[in-house]
């Protein structure tokens, strides 16, 4: 299953690489969200702070939001979706294959196909703004550790998503909704420590906090080693959790779509 997994992958990754155009936008259009954001944020700032950010450690956060927005925007949810709406998804059932491994290889390496260019962009957006840089050697090799699960959080969260076609037969808004969600409560949009203290008790309680906010918290000392480690430990048990349910959910929907013919 290994070699298979690693087969699936590979044929995902050379499908986005086989559009470079798709590279060139994703940084664009990032590049220009990253931008607008740091005008907003420097206006807002100045030479305060808010919410405990100064202007160079606002400048890491939304730095760390490219990285991951790039990243967490990267996957295949059309191709997964693509596979209920249009019957493809019958064919897989008679395949001596697991089709939540399947698509999760798929997945990731569509995702793997957007690292050069987030790493890329967020080189570039260093070098020309110069943020913050991490609090100790120990909180960068954290951070880096705690965006390796954004790779299992991403198809958790978009597999569900998916699963949904099978009663809705339709993706864009239950896509549309997806992302709003990732962007809002992962603190991409605005950094959480600005919320209200229920929302964020609420965003904390979610998995798309993981995104942006533990790999910037941990980055920016925000949260002692303890309190990363703790973090990371949250993230690898939401990783977990969505796979899960993720199985639990896909057994029942089949059984349902097999009941009614499909």
């Amino acid at each position: 299953m290994a070699n298979l997994d690693v087969a699936l992958a590979t044929i995902s990754f050379k499908r986005k690489i086989a559009y470079k155009s798709t590279w060139f936008f994703s940084v664009l259009f990032g590049g220009w969200s990253l931008l607008a954001g740091l005008a907003v944020w420097n206006h807002l700032i100045g030479d305060g702070e808010i919410g405990g950010y100064d202007w160079d450690a606002m400048k890491a956060y939304l730095i760390i939001g490219f990285l991951t927005g790039t990243l967490a925007w990267a996957g295949s949810d059309w191709e997964m979706a693509g596979r209920i709406l249009d019957g493809m998804v019958a064919i897989d059932l008679t395949k001596p294959i697991d089709f939540q491994r399947a698509r999760a290889a798929e997945y990731i390496g569509g995702m793997t196909a957007s690292i050069p260019s987030a790493i890329l962009g967020t080189a570039a957006a260093v070098l020309l703004f110069r943020p913050a840089g991490p609090v100790s050697p120990l909180a960068a090799a954290l951070t880096a550790f705690s965006l390796l699960f954004i790779f299992p959080l991403a198809f958790g969260i978009s597999y569900l998503a998916t699963l949904a076609c099978f009663l809705t037969q339709r993706f864009l808004g239950i896509q549309w909704a997806k992302d709003s969600m990732v962007a809002f409560f992962s603190g991409m949009m605005i950094p959480i420590a600005l919320m209200p203290v229920w929302l964020q008790g609420l965003a904390w309680a979610m998995p798309f906090v993981h995104f942006t906010t533990t790999p910037a918290s941990i980055y920016l000392g925000r949260v002692d080693t303890a309190g990363a480690l703790g973090l990371i430990a949250a993230e690898a048990a939401w990783a977990v959790g969505l796979w899960v349910i993720g199985r639990l959910i896909w057994r029942r929907l089949v059984k349902k779509v097999t009941v009614h013919g499909g």
